[in-house]
Parts: structure tokens; C-alpha cells; sequence
């Protein structure tokens, strides 16, 4: 009998996830979507405080991170924290991505730049923004995607904040999220920014419900770090993006 080769976990390929300190939710809903034989080694970086000194600390400290997860062999390096990613406008958050790669020398991602590659791929172009955040914040989400080039048609606000938000259930978010687009006529597509939200389960069943695609930030950096590894198998019922 031929004893097959040995192989490493993670022998197609690996995410190396920058993830802020409290998040946790990349970790309880991508393994369940994820194609066989990927990995997603996570370094936690430290958040003080949701502010714009915060943020650039986390900043200034993802580098190395960053050189850490290439030594756990991961191929891709992707910052998943949205306004770490954009608080500073899109400039700041492309320096941030180039530090990462020279660091690593692997190809890097950020979060909020992944989302607006998502959100042109679905075709959206005036968007309904679903968030926990608070007004200041929505503030920075509004600029940076009018920087992008997309309208805002509104902001969906969550009604408990980011630290509760991720106890609300997939259908809740679904039931939440039809009721808010039901109010936005105008919106052609739906994003969720915040990975601290379940949406992976949801995305489908808005769509359905409204016919405009929806992306959010866990699927997003999703399929962006698997595009960058080579790996295009079918994920069904993870929303227009994949399909």
C-alpha cells in the first residue's frame, strides 16, 4: 500500500490575521467556510483605546506582527481591524499596507481598502452602512467611502454597541438589516463593516430578501486573502461575492 505524502496543516495556503486584541469573530465563523487544508494564524495586537491615537499605535505596531506570521508560514498578511484601517483616509492605510508587506515580504490587505475592492466587484456604488459604531466614527466610515467614490445613502445603527454585538444571532442581524434597506430605497447595496458583527450566515438571506448584494467585512477579507493564495474554490451561500 503507497502511504500517501505527509503534509503540513495548512498546506494550501495560510492567513496571517492581524486582528485587533478583543475580536474574536474571524475565528468563530471563518472556519466553517473556509476550503480544506487553509489555515489563519492570528496575532492580537493591542487596542487602548477606539481613537485615532489608538488606532495609530495599533498601526505602528502591526509591522512586526506582520514578520512574526511569515514565520508561521503564512502567505498573505491581512489587517482586520476596519478603522484601524481608514481613520486616517486611504494615503495612511495604503503606507500601512506597504509596511506590512516589506516587513513580512508577503502580499498584504487591510480591511477597509478589501471592502470597497468587494463592494466594486457586486457592482455597488450608493451604499446603506450597517455599524455598531458611534456618531464620530460614522463620521470616518462616511468620508473615507466618499473618498472612494461611493454615495452613502444612510447608516443602519446597530441598536446595542460594539462590545454587545456580536451576542445579536445571524437572524437578527438578517431581520435587522431587511427592516433598515426597507427604509433606504436608495441604497443599491448593503456593507457591514465590522467584523465584530456574525454575518456570514446572514449575507444570503438579506440578499434574498432585498436583491442587493451585501459585504461585509469578515467575507470580504475572506475573499480577498484567498484570491492573493491561488485558491478559488466554490464557497456557496456566502452571498454575490463568491458566487
Amino acid at each position: 500500500m503507497t502511504t500517501p505524502p505527509r503534509r503540513h496543516p495548512g498546506a494550501r495556503g495560510r492567513i496571517g490575521v492581524i486582528q485587533p486584541a478583543p475580536g474574536v469573530m474571524l475565528e468563530h465563523e471563518w472556519p466553517r467556510w473556509m476550503p480544506p487544508e487553509i489555515l489563519f494564524p492570528v496575532g492580537r495586537i493591542r487596542m487602548t483605546a477606539a481613537t485615532a491615537q489608538g488606532y495609530a499605535a495599533m498601526a505602528r505596531e502591526a509591522p512586526e506582527m506582520a514578520r512574526d506570521l511569515a514565520f508561521a508560514g503564512a502567505g498573505v498578511i491581512a489587517y482586520a481591524c476596519t478603522i484601524g484601517s481608514l481613520f486616517a483616509g486611504a494615503e495612511a492605510e495604503q503606507a500601512l499596507i506597504a509596511n506590512l508587506a516589506e516587513a513580512s515580504g508577503r502580499p498584504a490587505i487591510s480591511l477597509a481598502a478589501t471592502c470597497m475592492a468587494a463592494l466594486r466587484t457586486v457592482g455597488a456604488g450608493n451604499l446603506a452602512i450597517m455599524t455598531p459604531y458611534s456618531q464620530e466614527t460614522n463620521g470616518w466610515v462616511a468620508d473615507y467611502v466618499r473618498g472612494q467614490g461611493f454615495g452613502v445613502a444612510g447608516f443602519l445603527t446597530t441598536p446595542v454597541g460594539i462590545v454587545e454585538v456580536g451576542s445579536m444571532l445571524p437572524d437578527e442581524i438578517t431581520a435587522f438589516a431587511i427592516a433598515g434597506m426597507e427604509r433606504l430605497p436608495d441604497a443599491d447595496a448593503l456593507w457591514i463593516p465590522c467584523t465584530a458583527i456574525q454575518t456570514m450566515d446572514a449575507i444570503a438571506a438579506i440578499e434574498a430578501a432585498t436583491g442587493r448584494p451585501v459585504v461585509s467585512g469578515t467575507q470580504a477579507l475572506l475573499w480577498d486573502a484567498l484570491r492573493l493564495l491561488g485558491i478559488d474554490d466554490p464557497i456557496r451561500g456566502a452571498g454575490r461575492l463568491f458566487d
